[in-house]
């Protein structure tokens, strides 16, 4: 075993022991990600003959947590007990070779006084016997009301899945040795049990499971893939897929929301079996291994009652997948059909043509055109509810593990956005709301000695304002403290000792690589990674983050975005003949500069005073090797841009207008320079260029130009 390895196992055992030590008595919180550690924990060391005793020890470990987790049960203290020590046998095997692994009692004994009772501990026997397999047939029940829209993607992610099982199954068995396609169908169906477990569908995460263990002893080379494991692979398989049909019916409201029968119980014992024994099970006659009720076609998977429709026809009807890229091609392809239409509307020759029926035709294309831009833009639109939705789990389980009392409001989850700014917009958000609960929120205690309700708010919303999308995260906690962010960004260097900033360039200061006010390091923030990262996914996304905080009532973060990808807001500015595109967010004002406004600094370039402090200067005519129509400032304009809380004076011949443009890639000649965006063509027909306001900031400007300016 490698050195990496053991690391792992280290790391693994500090995680679960810090998850049992945050459980409580009555909650379930740490069940599956505890599952998750302690069954690595397993598999990791079962090929070091070293750890035997620690292997022994996990395996009985995660045989107890599963027994817990498929039980439905909340902890009882009985239960944290035996797992804590479990946990406390676990650090002692792993550094001591000659200790031997004591088992505790049967978890039976352990098991919580409920209503419900609890079945056997089959988990942990090598061969269950239950008296009865109806018995353990189980049944999951959904709640359509609030989690409607991640169930039905959860059923068309889950359709996809279960596609490519099917057809990997099957190449496998003509090409038992191709392990590129065992290694995906293993990943297909650990997908499907990461989101059954958290959708907390048990019964088919459970299954899901087991056939993921399956797969994974066949990766390692401890299982061959015969034909009647695949077949049991297959069943497995069917199950699932006659669960998420019965999911389709109930979804679609063609059948009303009641329980759904997983019946998998018999063939996770026969998963089992086939784990324990791979030789033994193989060699079973074929009236020992029969094709349970199970393989059977539920009656989600038979023919459809009369009146109802398929739900499999129906699905597809609903949602059908794209390739992203015929998106982009049709949205190109419609700009320029509206570029046309405008060229042609516009042609000197048919303006003066006095003509009614021309013009009515004319401006019914124009009506169309503008329409299908419309429709094309939207098919890439969709709510941003889902995402949303992932910050509730995120707060509680931040809540649990710190001890203290958040509320999360969410508002406007409805919103329509650019498919792909909702899936980036993931990672940031989750980084943001995690910084309010950590870092804005206080103690109980101390908002009770503040005034406030032990129990914090942070809101989270999503609403147009002015053409763009605008996503809020604000809490009501204890605010930025000004003084200690300046004071953190002196002593690293960040900003110079006599530098004068207003409160919000103080505030964007959190941004900075590396910068962290926090007075310890913990394992959700401390360490400056982070805030950083955020700033620089917005601003990949063209958008920019306002802040506002007052000291002991709390902040709001502001993140403005385009509402689509495929279109920019832009400014244009004429420079000679050329015509440049500046993304409408990035620019801050412009202005026709005075002669006293203009200086230059030795060694260091020119400079413009705006609004009292110094910015550098960037000729555009100079940047792109373009004749201007003039070189004096003072006969031109200047365009202030910000990236990153920093800003650029650019100089320019011309303003010539707003417009909205659709953005069209860069060729390979182009793509070299990083001052480019992509292009897009203008009403007339000819071509404008897109900047990028990050290049611009940051080319040709020395280090000491950008801490001379404070910036």
């Amino acid at each position: 075993m490698t050195a990496q390895d053991l690391a792992k196992i280290d790391l693994w055992i500090e995680q679960s022991a810090k998850e049992i030590l945050l459980s409580e008595p009555g909650t379930d919180r740490s069940q599956f990600p505890l599952r998750d550690l302690l069954s690595s924990l397993a598999e990791k060391s079962a090929t070091a003959p070293e750890l035997s005793e620690f292997h022994a020890c996990a395996t009985f470990a995660t045989a107890c947590i599963e027994e817990m987790l498929f039980s439905g049960s909340p902890y009882s203290a009985e239960q944290l007990e035996l797992l804590n020590d479990l946990s406390a046998q676990l650090q002692t095997l792993r550094y001591e070779p000659t200790a031997k692994f004591i088992q505790p009692g049967a978890l039976e004994a352990k098991a919580p006084e409920t209503p419900a009772p609890t079945p056997p501990a089959h988990s942990i026997k090598k061969n269950p016997t239950p008296e009865s397999a109806e018995e353990f047939d189980e049944y999951t029940s959904v709640n359509l009301e609030s989690d409607g829209d991640i169930l039905r993607e959860f059923v068309n992610e889950s359709r996809e899945h279960l596609d490519n099982i099917e057809q990997g199954i099957l190449v496998l068995e003509e090409k038992p040795g191709d392990s590129e396609m065992l290694g995906s169908i293993f990943r297909a169906f650990h997908t499907f049990k990461g989101a059954s477990g958290f959708l907390r569908l048990l019964p088919v995460n459970k299954l899901s499971h087991e056939l993921e263990n399956l797969l994974d002893y066949a990766r390692s080379g401890r299982l061959n893939l015969t034909p009647r494991i695949i077949d049991v692979i297959l069943e497995g398989k069917d199950i699932l897929k006659n669960f998420i049909d019965e999911l389709q019916l109930q979804i679609e409201q063609q059948k009303p929301a009641e329980p759904i029968h997983v019946p998998g119980y018999k063939l996770t014992v026969r998963v089992k079996k086939i784990i324990a024994n791979p030789n033994a099970f193989d060699q079973l006659p074929e009236a020992e291994t029969p094709q349970d009720s199970s393989a059977e076609p539920s009656e989600s998977s038979s023919a459809a009652p009369a009146g109802v429709a398929d739900p499999r026809k129906k699905a597809a009807s609903q949602v059908m997948k794209v390739d992203t890229r015929k998106f982009d091609s049709l949205v190109e392809l419609v700009g320029e059909l509206v570029i046309a239409q405008t060229q042609v509307s516009q042609h000197p020759d048919l303006v003066n043509i006095r003509s009614q029926q021309l013009s009515r035709n004319l401006l019914q294309l124009s009506q169309i055109a503008l329409e299908l831009q419309k429709i094309a833009m939207s098919l890439r639109m969709v709510p941003i509810k889902a995402t949303f939705q992932k910050m509730n789990r995120l707060v509680r389980d931040l809540t649990a593990s710190i001890h203290k009392q958040v509320d999360l409001v969410v508002r406007g989850e409805d919103t329509e956005m650019d498919r792909t700014i909702v899936e980036e917009l993931g990672d940031p958000l989750m980084h943001m709301i995690r910084n309010s609960v950590d870092h804005g929120i206080e103690m109980p205690e101390d908002r009770i000695a503040n005034g406030k309700p032990p129990k914090g708010t942070v809101s989270l919303s999503a609403f147009h304002q002015g053409g763009n999308m605008v996503i809020e995260i604000a809490d009501d906690g204890a605010g930025l403290n000004k003084d200690r962010i300046l004071a953190k960004a002196m002593e690293r260097g960040i900003v110079s000792a006599d530098a004068v900033l207003d409160d919000r360039a103080i505030f964007d200061l959190i941004f900075a690589a590396g910068f962290s006010t926090a007075e310890k390091i913990t394992d959700i923030s401390g360490r400056g990674v982070g805030m950083d990262v955020v700033k620089q996914n917005i601003t990949k996304l063209r958008g920019k983050i306002e802040i506002d905080s007052i000291k002991g009532k709390g902040t709001t973060f502001r993140i403005f975005l385009p509402l689509t990808l495929a279109i920019i807001d832009g400014l244009i500015a004429r420079v000679g003949d050329q015509r440049y595109i500046f993304p409408t967010l990035s620019v801050c004002e412009s202005f026709r500069p005075t002669p006293d406004m203009i200086s230059t600094v030795y060694g260091k370039g020119e400079v413009v005073k705006v609004r009292g402090k110094l910015r550098p200067m960037l000729r555009l005519h100079e940047l792109f090797h373009v004749t201007p129509r003039t070189t004096d400032p003072t006969q031109a304009l200047v365009i202030v841009v910000e990236s990153a809380n920093q800003q650029r004076c650019i100089l320019v011949d011309e303003l010539i207008g707003k417009q909205e443009v659709v953005i069209k890639s860069l060729d390979d000649r182009f793509k070299q320079n990083k001052a480019l965006a992509g292009a897009a063509i203008l009403g007339d027909g000819k071509v404008g260029l897109i900047l990028d306001p990050h290049t611009l900031v940051q080319v040709g400007v020395p280090a000491e130009v950008l801490r001379a300016t404070g910036m």
